[in-house]
């Protein structure tokens, strides 16, 4: 990117165009403050095209959004049911122990099996002798 000053584009106004033109982009400077860019059509083309890309982007989250809003109120959450985040929770919270259930068949959580999962301490064995 080159940087000019005003009074250089003035004097050689000609010149600076065929460079923007031809892709260059060129930031115009007055008094050492940026004041301007100037840019080939091309790139604001591409720039206008990036906006209109966001702006139907935003406009189908609000349409989810607004869609989400009539579900809420078609279907109130009713006493005792997990929202969506706690679901999710729950989910993430439990799914090690749905795995271990279908490998091997049984609950990680019953007292009387033992968890190949812990280690076991010499603490607990020595606890266990008479």
């Amino acid at each position: 990117m080159r940087t000019i000053t005003a009074t250089e584009l003035r004097q050689k106004l000609g010149e600076i165009l065929d460079a923007a033109s031809a892709g260059e982009k060129i930031l115009i400077e007055r008094d050492h403050r940026p004041l301007a860019y100037l840019v080939s059509v091309e790139d604001v083309r591409t720039l206008e095209a990036e906006d209109e890309q966001i702006k139907r982007e935003l406009a189908a989250l609000d349409a989810l959004i607004a869609i989400g809003e009539e579900w809420r109120q078609a279907h109130p959450l009713q006493a005792g049911e997990m929202t969506a985040e706690e679901t999710v929770r729950w989910d993430r919270d439990h799914r090690d122990e749905e795995k271990w259930e279908r490998s091997f068949g049984s609950d990680p959580e019953d007292p009387t099996r033992p968890d190949e999962r812990k280690p076991t301490s010499q603490a607990d064995d020595s606890e266990s002798e008479p």
